[in-house]
């Protein structure tokens, strides 16, 4: 993980039926709040000291503040209902550094398409759209529009009239979504089955998955092979070799050898533990790196090795 340092909360603020938005200041003595990009997340220590990832969903031209959203999961470890309950106004939290693995590309029109809580990395991404004078459309998918978070502020100027919210994809996918345009980004975050919905949707209708650009809140269910390998890991920089056994991640062999892995969500989700990868050919199982980067790179917590062994630059 990351290391943490202390942030005050400013302000706790109820959002939509069933999140709050916590407004984050930096510390007294801890300097500025680092910058951050579109799209980026932090680590968050909970009061019940589980670490959980959020995207910072305030505006990124704005230093003064982080601000996140946080989603009261019934069904969690008790991490979420702990900032949902116990955080108040003046409390001190630890958070990370900013991460991103959800950058805006370089493109002349964006597709934003949110289901649900998804809309939070996307938010950063439209005030940075908007003050570009970009060509961006929101298609917003919500089980009770209503009441969902950020509503008022969607359907406010300056956004007005770019933002479409929709109960859920049986009411239609967005129709730009029928017409590739190679010079198109889609940004998409949600729950798995949503998005996996929503890029099969697109790649069928002509878009390449280049243009899909995702973003996962929690892994989908990875399947393991009860005939894993043995490989080696070979680190360029000391020449040392480990020898990963089946059933280990490269990461939990590398701690175990002494040296020291960078980890965070520990589920391919974040890209804290990405490396690059020099030789050999990865067996991806992250949710962070898209085809191009797979070449080059590796997530150590989550991914294996189809060839005997695999070069880092570590």
């Amino acid at each position: 993980m990351s290391a943490l340092f202390p942030v005050i909360v400013h302000d706790v603020m109820p959002e939509g039926a069933d999140c709050v938005r916590l407004r984050l200041a930096a510390a007294p003595g801890q300097g500025a709040l680092p910058r951050f990009a579109p799209g980026a997340h932090v680590d968050v220590l909970t009061p019940v000291g589980l670490v959980r990832q959020y995207s910072l969903c305030g505006d990124a031209d704005d230093p003064g503040f982080y601000e996140l959203c946080i989603k009261r999961e019934a069904a969690s470890r008790g991490g979420s209902e702990s900032l949902c309950s116990t955080v108040e106004k003046g409390m001190e939290l630890h958070i990370s550094p900013p991460r991103n693995a959800f950058t805006l590309p370089a493109a002349q029109h964006y597709v934003l398409i949110a289901g649900g809580i998804g809309i939070t990395p996307l938010l950063s991404m439209m005030a940075r759209l908007q003050r570009q004078g970009a060509d961006w459309t929101l298609h917003y998918y919500t089980r009770t529009p209503d009441q969902a978070p950020f509503r008022d502020r969607l359907l406010a100027a300056p956004y007005m009239g770019r933002v479409h919210m929709a109960r859920s994809l049986k009411q239609g996918y967005p129709a730009a979504l029928s017409r590739p345009d190679t010079d198109t980004a889609i940004m998409l975050c949600g729950p798995d089955g949503f998005m996996q919905a929503v890029s099969s949707h697109a790649i069928a209708a002509g878009w390449k998955p280049a243009q899909v650009h995702t973003e996962y809140f929690r892994p989908t269910e990875m399947v393991t092979d009860d005939d894993e390998q043995a490989f080696k890991v070979v680190l360029a920089r000391s020449g040392r070799s480990i020898t990963v056994p089946p059933g280990q991640s490269i990461a939990g062999a590398l701690m175990a050898a002494g040296i020291a892995v960078s980890l965070s969500c520990e589920q391919g989700m974040c890209g804290a533990c990405v490396v690059p990868l020099l030789a050999g050919e990865g067996a991806h199982r992250d949710m962070v790196l898209s085809e191009e980067e797979q070449a080059c790179s590796i997530a150590l917590c989550c991914s294996r090795a189809r060839t005997p062994s695999i070069t880092l630059d570590l």
